[in-house]
């Protein structure tokens, strides 16, 4: 057995077994009295742009194992700050997240050292070798995966996922590379050298210090892609959570598919991956959820690790349902059925009954995702009793409401309550909100326009198109719509507190002030009365009185701390005011929350702006 020198600027690095130090270079071959170097586990090279170098190690010394035992030392090579702080960040993340079925390390496993006469110091990182195959290996010299491996390889999957984002990380590089099936059959999600932590996810983690120079923010990320896994708000440097189980999905296409990402073809309109002809044994239940991991938008994704696990204990009986469904005996027993229903039950005062009985077997398919059998059962039910469009247009409008996580699934919905019921003004109100995140204009338009149509006095179609026109900075339009709503119904507060935010942004501070104070004297729900207590500070800060601004932006974040706007106001007034401690948390605060507001992204802009010009190498995203 050989051993390597861990020095990488050494000219022959592979030593005999029976030499303490190497031959070449002089650098000790045994690492902090514990470690050798079996084998590199990546070629050795002198490339620059190669950062990290990985062995498999013996590791004599560990504590938890008091018999010698095959581990994996990762070595970063060059002394660079930004990667220094991956190294570092991926020994505090596998320090703290707690699963068999990812790497393990101690406190002592992540150390430096010096090599022999040389200027590096290398920052060390040894962690628990997991034995096994990754899966893009695995799937070149295997067949594509069937539908019951894929739910089990994802269920397991997803549990360790769970326990690393309650630990409050995410990995942002999950692939088959990075996934070892193990001999026992487990799957091991590996490599967190890209890991972040969930609280510095949104733009960059860096602050400022009221406009001044004492304190400059020390933070950064660093922008992860592995190519076709990686989606476009990670490549933007915004992942989030949701941002995994878009990886995720696409490892799945990749295991059911067997075909490599790269020879897929791809929607020329949407981006998605057209791979379903490629995947004959995957029944639409499982597809579509794995198209739904893979979405575009995060926010189409699912929430959370959790809500995917309860979905995978439903999706076996979906399939079920759907083979069923789709099967030649069940539509000859459908066929059959109706005929004996159409023969023996003739009377008319039992036509609603059969009627009821119609729109529940369209439920039931519908919810099967047999679309077209759900549509024939509905127009039947409809032939035998129109009456029945109501009942049934109620059910795709509650259908709609439940599908927060799929924008294009909910619009669907609504359109087709609105097929069957053309006079429900909600599902028109509920379509324009939909058609409005969608970024439909004409979708939006046309749905409130319908909705006034029905009835002037619709407040709520009136605030909805405000905010379409708000969002689109036709403030002049918003306005209009918004005043119409208080018309209707004075006691709308989120209309009203979207006016006073409206004239705001006109230069009209005294008109905003006074539609924030009546505001709120008609609430005394928090998190309204905290919208319109930042207003009051907003307007007190553009007519400059600063103290009185402070006053109302504290009200506001006691009420809710979740408002990112208050915390972008409330920096600027603070870094006035030469408060610049509190400043600094302030922007960090509203750097790191979400908001759809255009003059948040207006400000966040604006300070980033000023740290550039403060620290201009610094790296970001």
């Amino acid at each position: 057995m050989s051993f390597y020198c861990i020095n990488p600027l050494c000219e022959q690095r592979q030593n005999p077994d029976n030499t303490q130090t190497c031959l070449s270079c002089g650098t000790p071959l045994l690492i902090n009295n514990r470690i050798r170097l079996l084998k590199p586990l990546r070629e050795l090279t002198y490339d620059p742009q190669s950062y990290f170098e990985v062995f498999e190690v013996d590791d004599a010394g560990i504590k938890r194992h008091p018999v010698c035992k095959r581990r994996v030392m990762k070595v970063l090579k060059w002394n660079s700050s930004r990667l220094r702080e991956l190294i570092e960040r991926e020994f505090r993340a596998l320090r703290l997240i707690q699963h068999p079925n990812i790497p393990q390390c101690d406190v002592e496993d992540f150390f430096s050292f010096a090599p022999n006469n040389s200027p590096l110091e290398l920052r060390c990182l040894v962690m628990d070798k997991i034995e096994g195959q990754n899966l893009e290996e695995w799937i070149k010299e295997n067949e594509a995966i069937s539908q019951a491996q894929a739910l089990e390889w994802l269920r397991q999957l997803v549990e360790i996922l769970d326990v690393v984002h309650h630990s409050e990380f995410f990995h942002r590089d999950i692939k088959p590379a990075n996934i070892i099936l193990q001999p026992n059959g487990q799957l091991a999600l590996i490599d967190f050298g890209t890991v972040r932590r969930m609280s510095d996810t949104y733009l960059t983690k860096v602050s400022a210090s009221g406009g001044t120079n004492t304190r400059v923010g020390k933070y950064e990320i660093t922008t992860v892609v592995s190519f076709y896994y990686t989606p476009l708000e990670q490549i933007h440097g915004k992942a989030v959570p949701q941002s995994d189980f878009y990886a995720l999905g696409r490892t799945f296409v990749r295991l059911v598919t067997g075909i490599s990402l790269v020879d897929l073809p791809t929607d020329h309109k949407t981006g998605n991956l057209l791979w379903r002809n490629k995947a004959k044994q995957i029944d639409k239940p499982f597809a579509d959820f794995l198209d739904e991991l893979m979405a575009s938008v995060p926010g189409q994704r699912p929430t959370t690790t959790e809500v995917i696990l309860q979905r995978l204990k439903i999706l076996p009986q979906q399939n079920k349902i759907y083979r069923i469904t789709r099967s030649k005996t069940f539509r000859a027993s459908a066929v059959i059925g109706f005929m004996i229903l159409t023969v023996f039950v003739t009377f008319k005062v039992l036509l609603p009954l059969r009627a009821k009985y119609l729109v529940f077997q369209g439920e039931k398919a519908e919810a099967a995702n047999n679309f077209q059998t759900a549509k024939e059962f509905f127009d039947s039910a409809i032939k035998i009793n129109p009456q029945a469009k109501y009942a049934i247009s109620k059910f795709y409008f509650e259908k709609g409401l439940r599908s927060i996580n799929s924008l294009e699934l909910a619009k669907r919905y609504y359109e087709l309550a609105i097929k069957y019921n053309d006079k429900n003004i909600e599902s028109y109100n509920n379509l324009g909100i939909v058609c409005k995140q969608l970024q439909n204009d004409k979708c939006v338009i046309d749905s409130y326009e319908k909705a006034f149509q029905l009835t002037y006095n619709n407040w709520k179609g009136h605030y909805g198109l405000g905010t379409y026109y708000d969002e689109q900075m036709k403030y002049d339009l918003a306005e209009q719509q918004y005043q119409l709503a208080i018309k209707i119904n004075n006691q709308a507060i989120i209309a009203i507190n979207n006016l006073s935010r409206v004239k705001i942004l006109q230069g009209d501070y005294d008109t905003a002030i006074s539609l924030a104070q009546e505001g709120l004297q008609k609430t005394t729900n928090p998190r309204w009365q905290a919208a319109l207590y930042k207003n009051l500070g907003w307007a007190k800060f553009e007519q400059k009185k600063y103290s009185e601004a402070e006053q109302y932006l504290e009200k506001s974040k006691k009420l809710d701390i979740q408002r990112t706007a208050t915390h972008c106001l409330l920096a600027q007034v603070q870094g006035i005011l030469g408060d610049f401690d509190n400043s600094w948390l302030s922007w960090e605060a509203c750097l790191l929350t979400e908001s759809r507001e255009p003059e948040v992204f207006s400000w966040r802009a604006e300070i980033i702006e000023k740290i550039r010009q403060k620290a201009p190498n610094l790296i970001q995203d």
